[in-house]
């Protein structure tokens, strides 16, 4: 359930990522930070146990750990089982988050769409 989760906590941030390209001319260096960020930032690199506990701290306040680390702590049964509903709570209230913001954001960037070029 939390991989699941997980795939769609990161389908909304790539979604985010990709609208950019209706503001932006190229979005390759947007996407480029985006695949940097989140492979450092998700646990695929290094788990977030290795970051300093300050980092730790700032990350697991963003959407980051939600899309790997989460599930990779969920199947290590690394904590105990109230901390466990608590992260897949928290993939849960990241996945509205999220996807509401798609909806805004896509709906702003339709209406405002100019197509460049001749």
């Amino acid at each position: 359930m939390s991989t699941l989760l997980g795939v769609v906590v990161s389908f909304g941030c790539r979604y985010l990522v990709n609208l950019t390209s209706f503001w932006l001319l190229d979005n390759r260096g947007v996407q480029t930070a985006w695949s940097l960020m989140s492979g450092l930032f998700c646990g695929l690199s290094m788990p977030i146990g290795f970051f300093p506990v300050w980092a730790q701290h700032v990350l697991w306040l963003t959407p980051f750990p939600a899309i790997m680390q989460v599930s990779l702590d969920t199947a290590l049964e690394r904590r105990g089982a109230v901390a466990t509903f608590a992260l897949l709570g928290a993939q849960v209230l990241w996945i509205v988050f999220l996807l509401a913001l798609c909806v805004l954001v896509q709906r702003r960037a339709v209406r405002r769409l100019v197509v460049q070029g001749g």
